[in-house]
């Protein structure tokens, strides 16, 4: 495909769309991952979420001691109204989007030999 200004603009298309359905499909994983946790295994589920209240607590001393006026405006508006419920939706959608990376990577790596095979066949 040629450099012109419709090759540049069908690649931007098609990365655009990757780049949505890469997202689409992490927010899809962190979300049944969540909802399998708390319907599946709730023990485990509690104790992420304990964790999690120990993670936004040891953050709120931290910002406490740092800049005590800056903590009660965080704890306020984004500490108060996260919940530990909202950072372990956050922890598994990195988790997620760690894991589609690491399929991702692991596909490219895979296909990676019969691309450099290609690459050094003569075209006829």
């Amino acid at each position: 495909m040629r450099n012109d200004g419709i090759g540049v603009l069908v690649k931007t298309v098609i990365f655009s769309a990757l780049t949505v359905a890469y997202v689409v499909a992490e927010v899809l994983v962190a979300m049944f991952v969540y909802m399998y946790l708390n319907l599946r295994h709730i023990e485990t589920f509690g104790s992420l979420i304990i964790t999690c209240q120990k993670l936004l607590n040891l953050f709120g001393e931290q910002l406490q001691r740092v800049s005590p006026e800056l903590a009660n405006q965080a704890y306020a508006t984004l500490l108060g109204e996260l919940g530990p419920k909202s950072i372990l939706l956050l922890v598994i959608g990195l988790g997620a989007s760690l894991f589609i990376r690491f399929i991702l990577w692991l596909i490219h790596k895979l296909f990676q030999p019969v691309r450099e095979v290609r690459a050094t066949e003569p075209s006829q």
